[in-house]
């Protein structure tokens, strides 16, 4: 049987509860209760917290966990694992999915046995009622936020600012119309219905210097919040109808639809500082009538709704150009865009890959010009009947991922020096039995915790070069699959439709960066 344990302590000061103590805690359980031991592997993470599951120790254990490299974990305390109810309980899914055994010494917690299991269940209910009772606040207070018609919080959109009044008594936050900024929303409103595109309207602005409320140039997404922000829409019956046939959560009656306040809508986005924010689906939506002001007529903003829709399908382009498009990227991150332009004067074709960066922000942003499609759609064709005659080729367009240090010492150096340790703490233990009373023991001790220190050491080295083998392995089996997918690429080439010759090559390229000139792939 292979034991895994896994130790953590938070701060590298104070010595009670040390890795050290950890690790001979659990080593002298598994001894005490287990009569085969095949080989016990050691994780720990010093100066982590429990509220930080990003620990390299932990995320070895998962990786090792899902491999199946252990049959049973032990751990001192379960809070070793995660302070968190929920983090601990998909932790334990993950054991429970790869059936591995968990040991809890402390909460004295056994899943090889009934009660232990039965333990673990109640810690996953209350995990799973910890998430239901979470998610049911919310709701219940979006609702009850929702039918008050208050403002919920936060930055208030382009044309408003906060103001506090008094209602029943209490105070409480609404919106009111900023005269600084209700041109500028009108004249985004305008450009747009006008026919400028997002990107364009980013362009004209930063070219004509018009900036946001913070200093900084709008970017198209910001352009689009705005133009989407329901706020600014009068409360009418045709908005009411709207919203009902998007399937939102309409906590307003009809009647008060009455086009004298503007729409509040709550629990239209999730996210946090720490997690990206996301629209959610119309159906968890709460629709009520602000007490604000509205800045836009139903008729205005419902215009630019149905622009942005027939937006969505025209974006289907007509011309199927490019086999690295959504593959290929400019030097300077974004991914590169085509274009197709038809010359009828003298009935020629042009078509190009651009950076809409540098089309959005100007040259300063991105010197990368606009680059002849064929040009580098050849270059990667040729590359690609390079390696399928050349085999050997394909690692060169490969990441460099497994570590040249790794190389350097063989398992056998390792296996020696591990020897070695094992044999000096022997040693040093008789030496200890016949001196535990004198002034040498202390120090017999700290060269004992050294070298149990080192030999731990050693033994995560070992696993790393295990890993770097297999890795190794796995390395030449991908240039097998990738050189299979390029033999029939080109096999295929010139009988495949567009979108396929898309799709295999997204299949093959990891990265393709375009960077003053040069083509870098990576397979």
């Amino acid at each position: 049987m292979i034991f895994g344990i896994y130790a953590r302590k938070s701060v590298y000061s104070d010595d009670s509860d040390s890795i050290e103590n950890q690790i001979n805690m659990c080593i002298d359980y598994i001894k005490k209760h287990y009569n085969i031991v095949t080989d016990i592997i050691k994780y720990y993470d010093e100066g982590y917290t429990g509220a930080n599951t990003q620990r390299p120790g932990f995320n070895l254990l998962l990786k090792d966990v899902k491999n199946k490299k252990i049959n049973t974990l032990v751990c001192y305390k379960i809070d070793r694992i995660s302070r968190n109810v929920v983090d601990f309980s998909k932790t334990f899914e993950e054991l429970q999915k790869n059936n591995i055994q968990f040991i809890s010494i402390k909460e004295q917690i056994d899943t090889s046995t009934p009660l232990g299991r039965a333990m673990m269940y109640i810690c996953s209910v209350f995990a799973q009622m910890e998430r239901e009772t979470i998610a049911e606040r919310i709701k219940d207070s979006s609702l009850a936020l929702a039918k008050s018609g208050k403002w919920p919080g936060g930055r208030p959109p382009l044309g408003y600012m906060r103001e506090k009044i008094i209602i029943d008594g209490k105070k409480h936050t609404t919106l009111v119309k900023n005269p600084d900024e209700v041109d500028l929303l009108n004249y985004i409103v305008e450009e747009f219905l006008n026919g400028n595109t997002l990107s364009g309207l980013e362009t004209k602005f930063r070219h004509n210097k018009i900036k946001s409320r913070l200093g900084s140039y709008f970017s198209s997404t910001q352009i689009y919040q705005i133009l989407s922000c329901p706020q600014y829409v009068a409360a009418t019956p045709k908005i009411y109808d709207y919203f009902q046939s998007k399937g939102c959560n309409i906590v307003a009656p009809r009647e008060k639809f009455d086009g004298k306040h503007g729409i509040l809508v709550y629990n239209r986005t999730s996210g946090s500082r720490s997690k990206k924010h996301v629209i959610n689906p119309p159906n968890m939506w709460y629709v009520t009538v602000g007490l604000h002001e509205p800045l836009l007529s139903a008729e205005k903003w419902l215009a630019i709704q149905e622009r942005f829709g027939k937006n969505k399908i025209d974006k289907t382009r007509k011309h199927e150009i490019g086999i690295l498009k959504g593959i290929l990227k400019c030097k300077c991150g974004y991914t590169m865009r085509t274009k197709y332009k038809h010359d009828k004067q003298y009935n020629i074709e042009y078509t190009h890959y651009f950076c809409p960066q540098r089309t959005r922000k100007g040259k300063q942003a991105c010197d990368t010009p606009m680059i002849p499609i064929d040009l580098i759609d050849n270059k990667v064709i040729d590359i690609m009947k390079n390696l399928s005659i050349n085999k050997d080729h394909i690692e060169l367009y490969m990441k460099k991922e497994l570590s040249e240090i790794r190389l350097i010492r063989s398992k056998e150096i390792i296996n020696n020096e591990m020897n070695d340790c094992r044999k000096r703490i022997f040693n040093l233990t008789k030496a200890l039995q016949e001196n535990y009373q004198s002034q040498a023991a202390k120090y017999i001790i700290a060269d004992i915790e050294k070298l149990d220190k080192q030999l731990i050491s050693l033994e995560y080295e070992l696993r790393e070069l295990e890993e770097s083998e297999k890795e190794r392995a796995k390395r030449v089996e991908t240039i097998d699959t990738i050189y299979e997918k390029i033999l029939e690429y080109i096999k295929d080439y010139e009988l495949l439709p567009y979108k396929e010759k898309n799709r295999h090559l997204a299949a093959i390229i990891k990265e393709c960066i375009w960077n003053d000139g040069e083509l870098t792939i990576v397979l």
